[in-house]
């Protein structure tokens, strides 16, 4: 499903296969950089929707541990810089990779390649909702109700995870489907709907913090 990493799964120094292609574990060197590099190669894990946590964030870990700047300290400033914007992507691979929503993005994204998103493409008759649910936290908020905010909340929350469980067996016709479009415009209209419940969430949770 992933695009093709534009550079080699073995290491530049050793010849190595590479776990992930920031690191090689084999000789302890960092690797060159690529724009397009692949968030599940960065992190050394198999690409697709459905993904084991317990090993991400082990590989995360692995990774990170070897990118830290204190074993750089006395390395050439072009080798402290790669280290520097290496740990960067690793970062932004996990945060991208441990959130459902944003995995769903990123891959549709690599599968769609040229798609235009719509983000008007919604359930039918999700958006009148989001009006009245919005209006409704409105005055929540402006009365600071904080139990009907916070049942407000388990219901969006409880949406959000609909939303979630809806998005498995899409991405398992991904992968048997000829009509690819036919299922990415599907998982557009779930992921539109996604960012509307946590735009509302959001403002809940600024409220808390206030």
């Amino acid at each position: 499903m992933s695009e093709e990493p534009s550079h080699s799964r073995c290491c530049e120094r050793c010849g190595t296969e590479l776990v992930s292609c920031l690191f090689c574990f084999d000789c302890s060197s960092l690797q060159p950089l690529s724009p397009s590099t692949n968030y599940f190669y960065a992190l050394g894990i198999p690409d697709g929707f459905e993904l084991d946590l317990t090993l991400l964030e082990e590989q995360f870990r692995q990774i990170a541990g070897e990118l830290h700047p204190d074993f750089y300290m006395n390395s050439s400033s072009a080798e402290k810089k790669l280290s520097g914007r290496a740990s960067t992507l690793l970062n932004q691979a996990y945060d991208n990779l441990k959130d459902s929503f944003k995995r769903a993005t990123y891959l549709m994204r690599l599968k769609g390649k040229g798609l235009e998103w719509n983000e008007r493409v919604l359930p039918p008759g999700f958006l009148e909702e989001m009006f009245s649910l919005q209006e409704e936290l409105d005055t929540m908020l402006e009365k600071q109700d904080q139990p009907g905010l916070k049942r407000f909340q388990d219901l969006l929350d409880k949406r959000r995870r609909g939303l979630e469980s809806g998005l498995i067996p899409l991405f398992r016709m991904l992968e048997s489907v000829k009509e690819l479009e036919v299922v990415l415009e599907q998982l557009q209209m779930k992921l539109n709907a996604e960012r509307y419940l946590q735009s509302l969430l959001d403002r809940i949770q600024v409220e808390e913090t206030t």
